[in-house]
C-alpha cells in the first residue's frame, strides 16, 4: 500500500470511530486491493454504523430480546375475500377504480430481487429461476410479460424499478438483455442496487475484516429500498414521471398478480398510504409474519414473536383470531416513501446475533462455531406503522401467492407449478373449456391475465390433451 495515500479525512474518521483496525493489514495488501479497500471505507457511513453499534453493544449488555411489546389486537381495517353480492359488487367497484388508475399513467412496480437461487440447488439470481409447467419461463419473464400486458392494455408506461444486489446485479442485468426485456421497453427497466451494512464483533464493537483488504459487509434488508431509490435518484425519477403509486412485490412469487387494478382501487378509496395482501394462515404454527395492532397500531409481527396461545385463538366462528399472514405484497404512495426518506430515524434497524467468517487480529481466518458478530437490517413492512390509514386486503393463497422458497416440499417449485398448472385450468373452464385433469396447463400472461380474457378467445382445446400452452401466435399445443 505504500504507492496508495490513504486521505487524511478517513484517517481522522476512523480515528474518532476507533475502527483504525481496518487499515492495519494494509502493507500486505496489493495497489488494487488497497484501492478497493479505500473505495469500500467511503461508502460507510460511519456516523450511523456508530449508532448502530451503541444500540447492538447496549442490547447485548443489558441481555434484552428483541421481541414485540404492546397489547397485541386483531386487524380492523382489512378487506377480507368477499362472501356476499355487495362485497363482489365492492370488489367490481375498486377494481373499475383501479383500472382508472392505471389508465392515468400513475402507477410504478417495485421488485426486490436481490436473492440467489442458494436453497433450490440453482447457483444464479433466483429471479432467473425457471417456473413455468410447460416452458420453464423463468419468474422474471412472468413478472414481464404481466407488465407488457398491463401497458399495453392501459396505453401506459409502467416504470420497473428492480432491486439487485452485488451478489445478483451483472448476472441479472445481462439476463434481462439477452432476452431483450422480455419485449419490455428498456427505458423503463430501471436496476438499482441494494445497500449493506457492515458485520460488528459482538464483544468489542470493531468492524470485521473478512481478509486484509475486505470488510464484512451484508445487505441491509429490504428495508434497505428507501435508501437505495434516494442515492440512486429514482426516487426524483418517480416523481417527474407522475407516479404516485407503487406496486411492490418480491421475486420468489410466481403468482403474483402486479399491479393489480382491485388493490389499487381499495388502496385509494381507503385513502390508504400503504396497502398490504394478506393471506389466511393454514394454522397458527405456520411460520410466516402475521398482520396485527399492537396498542391500536397496525404492523406486522414475526411468528417468532407472537405468544403461541395468543396464534391458537379463534372467534365465534372458529377461524383464527391472528389469521392475516403477510405475503410481501404492498402498494406504496411515493409521498411516503419521499417522507421516511427525510427522516433521520426512518424504518427501525434490527440487530441479529450471526455467526460471521472473519480474521482475527494477526489476519488469520476465524470460522467460529458460535454467534460472534451483530448484523443489521431493515424491513420494508416496517413503514406500516408510520403509514396513514394502512389497509389490509385478504387475497385467495392458491391464486395469488405460491412462492418458490424451498428445494422439496411446501413453497417448492413443485407446489408452484402444480398451482400455476390448476390457476390456469380453472381460467379456461370457467371460460367453458372442458380440459383433462390430468393435463399441464401454462398461460402466457400476453395471452390473458386472468378468465375474462380467455373468454373473448377462439382457443382449439381438446378434452384429451394432455399439455397445453397458450402463448401469443401459437395458441395451444
Amino acid at each position: 500500500m505504500k504507492n496508495v495515500v490513504v486521505p487524511d479525512t478517513l484517517l481522522d474518521t476512523l480515528r474518532k470511530y476507533q475502527q483504525e483496525h481496518l487499515l492495519e493489514f494494509r502493507d500486505r495488501l496489493d495497489e488494487a486491493a488497497c484501492q478497493n479497500l479505500l473505495r469500500s471505507l467511503d461508502q460507510i457511513d460511519f456516523p450511523e454504523v456508530a449508532r448502530l453499534i451503541e444500540s447492538a453493544l447496549k442490547r447485548s449488555s443489558s441481555k434484552e430480546t428483541p421481541t414485540t411489546t404492546g397489547a397485541i389486537s386483531p386487524l380492523r381495517q382489512v378487506v377480507r375475500l368477499p362472501e356476499t353480492e355487495v362485497q363482489r359488487k365492492a370488489l367490481q367497484q375498486a377494481k373499475r377504480q383501479g383500472q382508472e388508475i392505471l389508465d392515468a399513467g400513475k402507477v410504478g412496480a417495485i421488485l426486490v430481487a436481490g436473492g440467489q437461487g442458494s436453497r433450490l440447488g440453482f447457483p444464479h439470481p433466483k429471479g432467473m429461476y425457471p417456473i413455468g409447467p410447460v416452458t420453464d419461463r423463468s419468474l422474471f419473464q412472468i413478472f414481464f410479460e404481466q407488465l407488457v400486458s398491463l401497458s399495453n392494455r392501459h396505453n401506459v408506461a409502467i416504470p420497473y424499478f428492480i432491486m439487485t444486489s452485488d451478489a445478483t446485479h451483472e448476472e441479472t442485468e445481462q439476463f434481462l438483455r439477452e432476452h431483450n426485456w422480455f419485449g419490455y421497453p428498456e427505458k423503463d427497466v430501471l436496476l438499482f442496487r441494494q445497500g449493506k451494512l457492515p458485520a460488528i464483533d459482538a464483544h468489542t464493537g470493531k468492524i470485521l475484516l473478512a481478509g486484509p483488504g475486505e470488510i464484512c459487509m451484508s445487505p441491509d434488508g429490504h428495508g434497505g429500498l428507501l435508501q437505495a431509490l434516494k442515492k440512486s435518484g429514482l426516487l426524483d425519477q418517480m416523481r417527474q414521471r407522475g407516479i404516485e403509486y407503487l406496486f411492490y412485490h418480491q421475486v420468489d412469487n410466481p403468482s403474483v398478480r402486479l399491479c393489480d387494478p382491485a388493490m389499487l382501487g381499495f388502496h385509494a378509496q381507503h385513502e390508504s398510504e400503504l396497502s398490504t395482501k394478506v393471506v389466511a394462515k393454514r394454522s397458527p404454527e405456520e411460520r410466516v409474519g402475521i398482520v396485527a395492532e399492537v396498542d391500536g397500531v397496525q404492523q406486522i409481527i414475526e411468528y417468532s414473536d407472537l405468544d403461541p396461545e395468543l396464534a391458537a385463538q379463534r372467534d365465534e366462528q372458529g377461524r383464527l383470531l391472528y389469521w392475516a399472514g403477510n405475503i410481501a405484497v404492498h402498494i406504496f404512495n411515493r409521498t411516503l416513501l419521499e417522507k421516511l426518506t427525510l427522516d433521520q430515524e426512518g424504518l427501525p434497524v434490527h440487530i441479529a446475533h450471526k455467526k460471521v467468517d472473519c480474521i482475527d487480529r494477526n489476519g488469520e481466518p476465524v470460522t467460529p462455531d458460535e454467534p460472534n458478530a451483530f448484523k443489521f437490517e431493515r424491513f420494508i413492512f416496517d413503514a406500516i406503522p408510520q403509514a396513514k390509514n394502512p389497509l389490509v386486503l385478504e387475497v385467495d393463497r392458491a391464486a395469488e401467492f405460491n412462492p418458490v422458497k424451498n428445494r422439496t416440499g411446501d413453497d417448492s417449485p413443485e407446489t408452484a407449478r402444480a398451482a400455476l398448472t390448476s390457476q390456469a385450468k380453472s381460467w379456461l373452464e370457467k371460460a367453458g373449456w372442458e380440459v383433462n385433469p390430468e393435463a399441464i396447463v401454462e398461460i402466457s400472461p400476453l395471452v390473458a391475465l386472468d378468465a375474462e380474457d380467455l373468454a373473448e378467445l377462439d382457443l382449439q382445446i381438446r378434452p384429451d390433451q394432455k399439455e397445453i400452452l397458450l402463448i401469443p401466435e401459437q395458441g395451444d399445443s
